[in-house]
């Protein structure tokens, strides 16, 4: 199993949460959607769907706003580390 350090931001870019990190086999955008939503579902996700989360490789990739293409986007080599943490855009519940 691999550990995938991530932040919650909002879609202001200001942090939701500090850097944390899931544990498990995780591929692709796709299951790493569903392993973060699974982890906040009943605080920061309650209320939103996991296909509604949009992802970006770091800080640098989200300040630029290159957000990772397709759902079937690997996560292999990316969010390895806290400084490095993958940075998920939380919307806005309307």
């Amino acid at each position: 199993m691999a550990r995938k350090w991530f932040q919650l931001v909002g879609e202001d870019g200001n942090a939701l949460t500090s850097a944390a990190s899931v544990s498990v086999d995780i591929e692709d955008v796709d299951a790493f959607r569903k392993a973060v939503k699974k982890e906040y579902a009943d605080s920061d996700l309650a209320g939103i769907a996991a296909s509604n989360l949009t992802f970006f490789a770091n800080r640098a990739a989200y300040n630029t706003k290159q957000k990772l293409p397709k759902s079937s986007s690997s996560v292999t080599d990316l969010g390895n580390d806290e400084d490095d943490a993958l940075i998920v855009v939380v919307p806005t519940q309307r």
